[in-house]
């Protein structure tokens, strides 16, 4: 994907932003929520490696694409989809770095990502597993019209409990009506 909004541009990483995605995927705060450890420099190397030259629509296959914040050239987070089995139903994560979160930069990357796979993909339904105590991520969620569909008990182990997720979609029928 490639998308351009006010102030990002949506691409797919590149190795030459190493350093940006190991400075926020290896902040503790910005995995809290998100169902990995905080990154080794390594580890980033790998999903770099592991994205290469990887294009959205191979069902099971997370694509990621970097947030590049126009005015600083600086990649400051990215945005995962993932289709299923029926590609027509996409999941999606983000993951910000702290210095940009609260500014509207993951709202404005969302809202390009879901009108993209809505107009252009055909895309029929986006979802997204979210722990529970992720305040933020919900709130996002439901401002661009995701419904809570499923609360899942203990589904995922982190940091030594268990923790639950909510399940949150939207349909394209949702999106038009927006």
């Amino acid at each position: 994907m490639n998308l351009e909004t006010e102030r990002l541009i949506i691409r797919p990483l590149r190795h030459e932003d190493l350093d940006d995605l190991y400075a926020y995927r290896s902040d503790p705060e910005v995995c809290r929520y998100q169902g990995y450890e905080p990154a080794t420099i390594e580890e980033c190397e790998e999903i770099l490696d592991w994205q290469n030259g990887k294009e959205f629509g191979a069902p099971g296959e997370w694509v990621k694409n970097a947030l590049e914040l126009k005015t600083e050239k600086k990649v400051i987070g990215d945005i995962s989809v993932k289709p299923e089995t029926d590609v027509r139903i996409v999941e999606f994560g983000i993951s910000m770095s702290r210095e940009f979160q609260g500014q509207g930069l993951a709202s404005e990357a969302l809202t390009a990502i879901l009108d993209n796979l809505f107009t252009e993909k055909g895309v029929h339904r986006v979802t997204a597993l979210m722990d529970v105590d992720n305040v933020a991520m919900i709130a996002l969620a439901v401002r661009r019209g995701f419904r809570r569909e499923g609360h899942y008990i203990e589904s995922f182990f982190d940091n030594g409990e268990w923790r639950d997720e909510y399940l949150y979609a939207i349909l394209r029928s949702d999106w038009q009506g927006i």
